[in-house]
């Protein structure tokens, strides 16, 4: 099993402790992306971007709740300089 290990930039917008059963990750191979969700599905969000791939989903109608984190062309996004020897891991 592989473990993505997510840059220090978009994982300080993670949630201090996350419940697994709350997770909801959707990849989509047509679109390359990748869409986690901390909320255990899609919910409505408002997205800011943190760098020019990833972006933070706030909560629609708190802003101050984090739902998700959302990365655009991820096969390009692992092996952009910064992110080397983050790409995929063995899970320990």
């Amino acid at each position: 099993m592989a473990a993505i290990a997510i840059p220090e930039s978009v994982q300080a917008y993670f949630p201090s402790v996350i419940e697994p059963s709350q997770l909801w990750v959707n990849y989509n191979s047509q679109v390359d992306s990748l869409t986690i969700y901390f909320t255990g599905r899609p919910v409505p969000s408002i997205w800011n971007d943190v760098d020019d791939y990833a972006y933070v989903g706030f909560a629609a109608d708190d802003e101050t709740k984090i739902t998700g984190i959302m990365i655009e062309h991820f096969s390009k996004w692992l092996l952009l300089p910064g992110h080397a020897g983050r790409g995929l891991q063995a899970a320990g």
